[in-house]
C-alpha cells in the first residue's frame, strides 16, 4: 500500500512530537526541583550566634565547627589537632565560614576549611571581603585583639556584623532572601530599642566610672559612654599585695561606682574591692543569642548603678 507524500509528513511529524514529550517534561521537572541547601560553618560564639539568628526559619544549614563551650582562643590547637578530622569532614560539604579573621588573625577556622574545599567561601563578619560594605568600628586606642576586647558588645558594631553576614548569605541563598531580610530587620530593631532605653537611663545616673578587670569590656564601655578609670591589670593570674592595695586605692581615689569583671573574682581580689564603696558587676557570657547577652549585660549594669 502507498502512501501520499502529505500523509507521511503527518507521521513523521508526530511521531517526532510525540517522543519529545518525555524530555520535555524532565527538563520541566529538573527545573521544579529544590535548590541544594545552602551549607555554613561558624565556631565562634559571636559568629555562630549572629549567623543563627539571620538564618531562624530558613532552609539554610548551620554547623558548630566546635564544641560551644570551647573559648576562642582555644579554637586554632583545637582544628589543628583533635578537632581536625571533623572540620575536614565539616568542611567538603559546606559552602560557606562565618569567620572574623580581620579582627582576629588567629581565627584558622576558614583557610582550614579552605585545605578540605577549595570552592568554600569566606564570610568575615568584621569586615566583608570585597569591600562592598563598611566593616565595624574599632578603636586603636583599645589594646588587644577583636577576640580580646569583643567589639561586637558595642550595639551599633553588632548590628553591622549583621549587616554583612546578611549581605552575603542573601546572594548564596537567594530563595532564603525574605526570611534573613526579615530577621535582620527584627535584629537591629532590638539593638535601636536597647541603645535608646540604656542611653535614656544612663543619662540620669551621676557616677558612671568603672575600672574593668578585663579587656572583654572595652568596646561596653566605650559604646555605652561609661567612665572608665585607667587601672594597669597585672599579667600573672595571682595578684601581689601590692597590686591589690593599689585596686583598693584606685577605687577611692576616684570614687569608682563599679568594677566589671567577666566571672567571679578570687578571694582576695574581692577582699580588696570589699576595702572600697566600689560595687562589683560579673558579666558572665551566657548560652544565648548575642542580643540577648548584651541585653542582659545592660540590665545588670544598669540595675547596679541604681541608688
Amino acid at each position: 500500500m502507498s502512501h501520499s507524500p502529505r500523509l507521511l509528513t503527518a507521521l513523521l511529524t508526530a511521531l517526532l512530537v510525540g517522543s519529545s514529550i518525555p524530555v520535555l517534561a524532565q527538563a520541566a521537572d529538573d527545573s521544579a526541583s529544590p535548590a541544594a541547601q545552602v551549607q555554613l560553618l561558624a565556631a565562634l560564639p559571636i559568629t555562630y550566634g549572629l549567623t543563627a539568628m539571620l538564618i531562624e526559619g530558613s532552609s539554610v544549614q548551620l554547623v558548630r565547627a566546635a564544641p560551644a563551650n570551647l573559648p576562642g582562643s582555644r579554637q586554632p590547637s583545637y582544628f589543628a589537632g583533635r578537632g581536625a578530622a571533623k572540620l575536614e569532614g565539616l568542611a567538603k560539604t559546606a559552602d560557606a565560614v562565618i569567620s572574623l579573621r580581620s579582627s582576629w588573625p588567629e581565627d584558622s577556622l576558614y583557610p582550614l576549611a579552605r585545605r578540605s574545599n577549595i570552592r568554600v567561601i569566606e564570610i568575615d563578619a568584621a569586615r566583608p571581603v570585597d569591600g562592598a560594605l563598611p566593616g565595624i568600628a574599632t578603636q586603636p586606642a583599645l589594646s588587644g585583639n577583636g577576640l580580646d576586647t569583643q567589639p561586637w558588645l558595642e550595639p551599633t558594631n553588632m548590628g553591622r556584623m549583621a549587616d554583612i553576614i546578611a549581605a552575603d548569605l542573601v546572594r548564596l541563598a537567594p530563595d532564603a532572601r525574605p526570611k534573613i531580610e526579615q530577621n535582620l530587620a527584627s535584629l537591629k530593631h532590638r539593638l535601636l530599642q536597647l541603645s535608646a532605653s540604656s542611653e535614656s537611663k544612663l543619662a540620669e545616673i551621676d557616677n558612671l566610672s568603672v575600672v574593668s578587670l578585663s579587656a572583654h569590656f572595652d568596646y561596653l564601655i566605650s559604646g555605652l559612654n561609661l567612665e572608665p578609670v585607667p587601672f594597669e591589670l597585672p599579667t600573672t593570674r595571682r595578684w601581689s599585695a601590692e597590686q591589690l592595695a593599689q585596686l583598693t586605692q584606685t577605687l577611692n581615689d576616684y570614687e569608682v561606682a563599679l568594677v566589671l569583671a567577666p566571672n567571679q573574682p578570687s578571694d582576695d581580689i574581692l577582699a580588696a574591692i570589699a576595702a572600697s564603696n566600689s560595687s562589683l558587676v560579673v558579666l558572665e557570657e551566657a548560652d544565648t543569642d548575642p542580643v540577648t547577652n548584651l541585653e542582659n549585660h545592660i540590665k545588670d549594669l544598669l540595675e547596679a548603678f541604681a541608688p
